[in-house]
């Protein structure tokens, strides 16, 4: 059963109103000025309803409207193609913003005015009314179906452009022209401009990505054959740095998007798994490293004692004292390559104190000074953290060793101090890009008798304190390194 036809039998609209109905119009009909000034004089007075009615050509517009909707009321055929009518009534006050009470309103200021002519027209006017109300109720229900039908839609519609438009991705349909016909709003910055659609889809992402992914035949390979194709790993430079892409098209059949293509940045997220395959390499590698240092202290303790009983045994002006002299030494060596690993493996605990720390870089230019009197040690600005004064002293004491041998005796460090942050820069040779990477790797030198172990130690420590320690670009020729710390 037709939804007119149910509505019909459940207010007992019939044959018999059909012909009260047509048989009131011819004297509705010579009024129907009193009915549309009635009407609109009581529908403005509502401020919602005026809102939306505000321009009097639009009421004018409406007035004829009105009227042929009363003509229709009154007359029919109440037929299917009367039922549509009412249902483009209901979607047309969706589109402009007609709230659904204002409906029930002036249908209720029709039946009202339309029952009073009625009953002042016609003998039989309480019969003509029951009539009047019952198609009146036939095309509220009509209307306010549709009208709610059509707004959820538009909610509906509205809520899901507002979720892809707001994805974190970057998905173009494209239609059959090979023009983009819809498109998310662009993630990070990866395509210029949000105006995308009609543009080709090649124009429409950035040419280095295009090329690395070979884009146009694998798009028209997947059109072709109707599968969905994954390129897992397309490495693209843009923005003057590599980034890492995932590119997936999917065949579509829709008459206005052949193909997706959806392109899922991977740059943070590969960036973060290396992270953590480095955490847990440097893991492995300190536990490594504390238990081969555990294993050669004890015997180089054993050794160094033994050597210093047998080279005190000897007498001053006997030839094997300086061998034995060598050999203690290179013991002492192995101890501090020992005590570099087991600083590397388990760094102390630190304290968090207010720390000066321009007091702390002059103390520790002062002890590089002793053994580098040739290098110009240069400590300005001021400034504190919260930190542990002996770790920092440690970190700082390290980056100016490595900044006097660096200079091989002549040059200048400049140690700049601000708040929460030393800079130390040099003059010397600095570091090759291609080593920039691999400063704070473990046992990476490229001294001769280096362990490898200075750098990486500084990275555990001032981490251990919430801070960094970064390579950077400095006023002076040479390296140039950052400590950060909570300030």
């Amino acid at each position: 059963m037709h939804p007119l036809d149910e509505m019909k039998s459940w207010v007992g609209f019939g044959p018999a109103d059909e012909a009260r109905l047509q048989e009131i119009w011819p004297l509705v009909r010579t009024r129907l000025d009193r009915v549309t000034d009635r009407f609109y004089a009581q529908v403005l007075r509502h401020p919602g309803a005026a809102r939306v009615l505000a321009s009097p050509a639009q009421v004018e517009r409406l007035r004829v409207t009105l009227l042929q909707w009363t003509e229709e009321l009154l007359t029919g055929p109440w037929d299917l193609a009367y039922f549509e009518r009412r249902e483009r009534i209901g979607r047309r006050h969706v589109e402009v913003g007609l709230e659904a009470r204002y409906m029930y309103v002036a249908m209720n200021i029709m039946r009202d005015t339309l029952c009073e002519m009625a009953r002042g027209l016609h003998p039989a006017g309480d019969d003509h009314c029951r009539s009047i109300a019952r198609i009146c109720d036939i095309d509220l229900a009509i209307m306010t179906g549709t009208y709610l039908e059509r707004r959820e839609a538009r909610q509906l519609q509205s809520m899901q452009e507002l979720i892809v438009s707001h994805l974190p991705v970057t998905v173009l349909l494209i239609g059959p022209d090979e023009r983009v016909s819809a498109a998310t709003l662009p993630a990070g910055r990866l395509i210029e401009g949000e105006d995308l659609v009609g543009r080709h889809y090649l124009s429409a992402l950035p040419a280095a990505l295009v090329e690395a992914a070979d884009l146009a035949p694998t798009v028209a390979h997947a059109a072709a054959t109707g599968h969905e194709i994954t390129l897992a790993r397309v490495d693209a430079t843009l923005d003057g740095r590599e980034r890492n892409f995932r590119i997936t098209i999917v065949p579509l059949d829709h008459p206005l998007a052949r193909l997706m293509v959806h392109v899922d940045e991977l740059t943070e997220a590969l960036a973060t798994e290396a992270r953590l395959n480095r955490a847990e390499s440097l893991a492995q590698l300190g536990a490594l490293s504390a238990a081969v240092a555990h294993e050669l202290r004890n015997p180089l303790a054993g050794i160094s004692g033994a050597l210093q009983v047998i080279g005190a045994s000897l007498p001053a002006e006997d030839r094997r004292k300086p061998i034995m002299e060598k050999v203690e030494a290179q013991v002492k060596r192995l101890n501090a390559l020992v005590t570099d690993l087991l600083d590397f493996a388990r760094p102390p605990t630190p304290k968090s104190l207010r720390v000066d720390l321009l007091e702390l870089a002059r103390l520790a230019a002062e002890l590089v000074n002793r053994d580098h009197a040739g290098v110009a040690l240069d400590v300005q600005g001021e400034g504190t953290a919260v930190a542990d004064p002996n770790l920092v002293q440690q970190v700082l004491l390290n980056l100016l060793l490595n900044a006097a041998q660096a200079l091989d005796g002549q040059g200048r460090i400049l140690v700049e101090v601000g708040p929460g942050r030393v800079m130390v820069s040099d003059d010397g040779p600095g570091i090759p890009p291609e080593n920039a990477d691999r400063v704070f790797a473990p046992f990476f030198t490229t001294r001769t008798r280096g362990t490898g172990l200075g750098l990486p130690i500084c990275r555990k420590l001032v981490q251990s304190m919430n801070g960094r320690i970064t390579l950077t670009s400095g006023p002076l020729k040479g390296a140039c390194f950052l400590l950060e710390l909570p300030s």
